[in-house]
C-alpha cells in the first residue's frame, strides 16, 4: 500500500472532523464499556485499510478534535506504513486484511522493566506507554535479539495482559496508555534486524507528530476562542494581539509539515534520508514550540477558569502539554542545527 493508494474515509476528507467528533465520542462511550474501540473508529470511517490519500491533513484534523484519538490514529498510520515498508508478501497481506476488517494497529517502542526480548520469535519483557490498550489490537513491538534490534507484529487484544494503571499522568488519559506484558507471545518478524531506526521512516516520520502536534494546538486555539467569544472578550485588542500572532505561526507552519511528509514519504527520502530525518524533525521542533506558546497565551486570555479539572480548555491544554514531550527534544535540536547551519547555504533546504 503506498500514499497515492491510500482512500478518503468515510464522507470524505472534507467530513473528517465530523467522523473524528462521532469516533472520539464513540472511543469515550465504547471503552468505558469495554466494547472494542476498533470497531467503533471503523464505524466512524477512521480504519478504512488504505486509510487516507491525505494523512497529514487527517492527523490534523483528527486531533483537532480529540487529541487522544489522534494519538492512536498516528501510530496505526505509522505500523501500517513499517509493515508496507519492510514486512514480507505474507505479512503484509495478512496486515492488509486485519486493518480492512476493523483492526487497529499501533507502534509501541518504549520498553518498561524487563526490557523486551526476543529468541526464535518468542518474546519475554513487557512495553511501557504503550497507547491503546483495549482498542490497539495488533501491534508492531521492537525487541532485542542476538542479531540486534528487531521489530515484531504481536495480536495486542489479550486484556490480561494490558494494565492502565501504570499510566498516572494528568493529560492524555483517553489514550488508555499503560504497560503491556509480552511474556510468552509469539511474534510475527518484520524486516531485518535493525531497521526499525533505519531513515527516512524513523525519525523521518516525525512529521506525523507534529501534524498531530499542529491539530492539537488548532483544537485548543478553537475552543478557547469560543469561551472568549461567550464572554464578548474575542474582538479585545488584548486578545488579538496574544493570540492572532499564534493562529498565523499555525498557517504558516501547515504548508512546511506537508512537504516534510511528503518528501520523507517520496524518492527524496529515499536519495537523502538523513536530510529527509532532520526536515521532518524539524517540524516536531517547530510545532512543539507553537504548543507551548499557546498553552502559555491561552491561560492568560481564559484565566483561572482552564484549571478546573472538568474544563474542556484546561483539558485539552493538560492533553497538549503531556503528548509534546516526547524523547530526545534536546538531540534532535542539535541535529537539526548541525544539519542546516553545518552545510551548504540555508537557503537550499527551502526548494524541493
Amino acid at each position: 500500500m503506498t500514499q497515492s493508494e491510500i482512500r478518503l474515509p468515510a464522507g470524505g476528507l472534507s467530513h473528517a472532523g465530523a467522523a473524528a467528533e462521532n469516533a472520539a465520542r464513540r472511543l469515550r462511550d465504547g471503552m468505558s464499556r469495554g466494547s472494542r474501540a476498533d470497531t467503533l473508529l471503523g464505524d466512524a470511517g477512521c480504519l478504512d485499510p488504505a486509510f487516507a490519500r491525505d494523512p497529514a491533513r487527517l492527523l490534523r484534523e483528527v486531533a483537532a478534535v480529540d487529541l487522544s484519538l489522534g494519538r492512536l490514529i498516528e501510530g496505526h498510520v505509522n505500523a501500517l506504513s513499517l509493515i508496507e515498508i519492510y514486512a514480507d508478501a505474507g505479512l503484509r497481506a495478512s496486515a492488509a486484511r486485519d486493518a480492512a476488517q476493523g483492526h487497529l494497529f499501533g507502534v509501541w517502542g518504549a520498553d518498561a522493566a524487563p526490557a523486551v526480548q526476543a529468541e526464535r520469535n518468542l518474546l519475554t519483557g513487557a512495553k511501557r506507554y504503550a497507547s491503546g490498550l483495549g482498542a490497539v489490537s495488533r501491534a508492531v513491538v521492537s525487541a532485542a535479539t542476538p542479531e540486534g534490534q528487531r521489530l515484531f507484529v504481536i495480536a495486542a487484544d489479550d486484556t490480561a495482559r494490558q494494565d492502565q494503571s501504570s499510566w498516572d499522568m494528568s493529560g492524555m488519559q483517553q489514550s488508555h496508555s499503560g504497560r503491556f506484558d509480552c511474556d510468552g507471545l509469539t511474534g510475527r518478524p518484520l524486516g531485518p534486524p535493525d531497521i526499525y531506526t533505519r531513515e527516512p521512516h524513523f525519525v523521518g516520520g516525525t512529521w506525523r507528530i507534529a501534524a498531530v502536534t499542529l491539530g492539537a494546538t488548532i483544537g485548543l486555539i478553537d475552543r478557547a476562542s469560543r469561551v472568549l467569544a461567550s464572554r464578548d472578550h474575542l474582538d479585545s485588542e488584548a486578545q488579538l494581539l496574544r493570540l492572532g500572532p499564534l493562529a498565523g505561526r499555525v498557517v504558516a507552519a501547515w504548508p512546511a509539515i506537508e512537504r516534510a511528509g511528503r518528501i520523507a514519504s517520496g524518492p527524496e527520502g529515499a536519495a537523502a534520508p538523513e536530510r529527509a530525518a532532520a526536515l521532518s524533525v524539524s517540524m516536531r521542533l517547530l510545532t512543539e514550540d507553537l504548543g507551548q506558546d499557546a498553552i502559555a497565551a491561552i491561560e492568560r486570555s481564559v484565566g483561572l477558569q482552564m484549571f478546573a479539572a472538568t474544563d474542556p480548555v484546561g483539558a485539552a491544554a493538560r492533553d497538549l502539554a503531556c503528548y509534546m514531550r516526547q524523547a530526545a527534544r534536546d538531540a534532535f535540536t542539535l541535529t537539526t542545527g548541525r544539519a542546516f547551519l553545518g552545510g551548504a547555504s540555508l537557503g537550499s533546504w527551502l526548494d524541493d
